[in-house]
């Protein structure tokens, strides 16, 4: 029995949220959390995907001769997005032509996920993103023989296609570039043409990211975003300027390396982002973000939400070697938990066992 592995890495929005929508470059981080797909050949009757973290039962399906997929019964909504997406990567591959055999496949984004309560709840950390571009990875490795013959950009595009819906057509692509290439990168969205740019953080900047304990919606948060330009123009307008301002200084203080300078776009980003809730009717930066923020002032370090905000992830962040720890116990004394992830280099990649 023949098996297939493909891994891809979660991710930390740096620096860009919102902006990226709207041409501003924005930084971006794979981080080591993975998404694990395993897909096994089996007999025709046998065929499922299994998502756990999704909370539903065992999606069963059958193989078509043209190379799709006939769902044996009503698609779970958790698990809308990914079918429209395992269709429409089954459908390439048809067209390319590679043969879809009956198989099984397991979904495991359990470190992209808090365990602690009832009900894993999503960490801010790209599940989605990651699921996908794993997927891509795994289905194009069993069935055509390797990986799509294409560039970064042109893998990242083509992904979005299927994944935009679920968030009001508004997705950048940002989190799909993370799990696809790994490490920091700057990315960008130029003329409607998608930039990707390796870089490379300091090693004297320390990082702390904090849980901020409830789930985002970036779909919503982006809807009211996109509201807040047709309801108050000029202001959308004027923090749509600190932002692009803010973030280009800070792609180009990572470029020449200067720590001091990244450090001072983050806080001034976070600043912004503060500015938001009255704009967009909604909590963006929330008062557990708030609370994590004083204590890295405390400690004379700087601090923002990563993402959309409304809770998920915040960076803690200094040149002060004791600051992790420091951070962590504010946190921990206060009831904020801290997330354990560091860079990760590697992007997506498959294994054949």
């Amino acid at each position: 029995m023949t098996r297939w592995v493909a891994t891809a890495p979660g991710k930390v929005v740096l620096l860009g949220e919102y902006a990226v929508l709207e041409g501003t470059p924005a930084l971006v981080q794979a981080v080591d959390r993975r998404c694990r797909v395993e897909l096994i050949e089996c007999a025709a009757r046998d065929c499922r995907i299994e998502a756990p973290q999704l909370d539903i039962p065992p999606v069963r399906f059958a193989p078509e001769d043209s190379g799709s997929l006939r769902w044996q019964e009503a698609v779970p909504a958790p698990f809308a997005r990914t079918a429209a997406l395992i269709d429409a990567v089954l459908g390439r591959i048809s067209r390319s032509g590679g043969r879809i055999a009956p198989f099984r496949m397991s979904i495991d984004t359990a470190e992209l996920f808090d365990a602690g309560g009832k009900r894993p709840i999503k960490l801010g950390l790209g599940s989605s993103a990651a699921t996908a571009v794993a997927i891509d990875a795994v289905l194009h490795a069993a069935f055509l023989g390797d990986h799509p013959a294409e560039s970064a950009v042109e893998t990242v595009a083509r992904l979005l296609v299927p994944g935009r819906e679920a968030q009001g057509n508004a997705g950048s692509g940002i989190d799909l570039a993370a799990s696809l290439c790994g490490g920091l990168l700057a990315y960008r969205i130029r003329d409607e043409q998608i930039e990707i740019r390796p870089l490379s953080m300091p090693e004297s900047v320390r990082t702390c990211f904090v849980w901020a304990g409830e789930p985002a919606s970036t779909a919503e948060l982006l809807a009211a975003w996109r509201r807040s330009r047709e309801r108050a123009p000029r202001e959308h307008g004027g923090l749509l300027g600190e932002m692009h301002s803010v973030a280009s200084a800070g792609v180009e203080a990572l470029e020449r390396g200067d720590a001091d300078a990244i450090l001072a776009c983050w806080s001034d980003y976070g600043e912004i982002m503060g500015k938001m809730n009255d704009l967009v009717g909604c909590e963006v930066v929330t008062t557990e973000h708030r609370m994590a923020n004083g204590f890295a002032q405390l400690l004379a370090g700087v601090y923002k939400p990563c993402g959309a905000g409304g809770g998920d992830l915040g960076v803690a962040a200094s040149r002060d070697p004791e600051f992790g720890p420091r951070m962590r116990y504010l946190c921990r004394q206060a009831g904020l938990k801290t997330l354990s992830v560091r860079p990760d280099p590697q992007g997506v990649r498959v294994i054949r066992e």
